[in-house]
C-alpha cells in the first residue's frame, strides 16, 4: 500500500538544499520561522546586554521603528542565517524608521557573527549597499554581508561598551 506521508517526507528531504546545517549546534535555529528567528535574536541581545549591566527598555508594541532600547539608545535588530554561498541577507531595513543603530546578527551552523552601524552610516551606504526588496519598491531594503565581513560574536561586548563609552 502506498504511503503518501512517506512519499511526501522523502520528497521534502530530497529538497533540502543546505545540508551544512545538519547535526550542527544551530540546526534547530535554522528551522525556526523567520519571525521566531527575529524574536530570538532580539531576546538574545536583551539578555546579553542586560547581563553586561546595561538598562534595557522593552518596546510597547511589536510594531515600531526599533526593537531594543539599551541605555536609552534604540537598536533595530536584524537576524539572518548563513546561506549556501556563505552570505547573509538582512531583510526589511528601512530608511524611514527611527532608530539609533542597526544591529545585524548572523547565525552560521556553529557560530554567531554581527556588526552594528549608526543609522547615519546605514543611510549613507557606509554599512554596505542596500538593495530594494522588490521591483519598483523603495521602502524596504536588504543588506547582504559575507561571513568574513562581520565580527565574531565574542567581540560584541567590546563593541557595545565602545558605543556607550563605558
Amino acid at each position: 500500500m502506498l504511503d503518501p506521508i512517506k512519499i511526501f517526507h522523502d520528497v521534502a528531504i530530497g529538497k533540502i538544499i543546505d545540508k551544512k546545517w545538519a547535526g550542527q549546534p544551530h540546526e534547530a535555529f535554522k528551522h525556526l520561522a523567520n519571525s521566531s528567528k527575529g524574536d530570538a535574536a532580539e531576546e538574545f541581545i536583551k539578555i546579553y546586554t542586560e547581563a553586561l549591566g546595561f538598562k534595557i527598555e522593552n518596546r510597547v508594541s511589536r510594531l515600531g521603528d526599533w526593537d531594543v532600547k539599551i541605555n536609552g539608545k534604540t537598536f533595530e535588530v536584524k537576524c539572518a542565517t548563513e546561506d549556501i554561498a556563505g552570505s547573509f541577507q538582512f531583510n526589511h531595513i528601512r530608511y524611514d524608521s527611527r532608530y539609533d543603530y542597526l544591529l545585524c546578527l548572523g547565525v552560521t551552523p556553529n557560530n554567531l557573527v554581527f556588526d552594528i552601524w549608526p543609522k547615519g552610516e546605514v543611510a549613507t551606504g557606509l554599512a554596505g549597499n542596500l538593495v530594494s526588496m522588490g521591483k519598483n519598491q523603495n521602502s524596504s531594503f536588504k543588506l547582504t554581508k559575507k561571513v568574513d565581513a562581520l565580527k565574531d560574536i565574542h567581540k560584541l561586548e567590546k563593541t557595545i561598551f565602545k558605543i556607550f563609552k563605558k
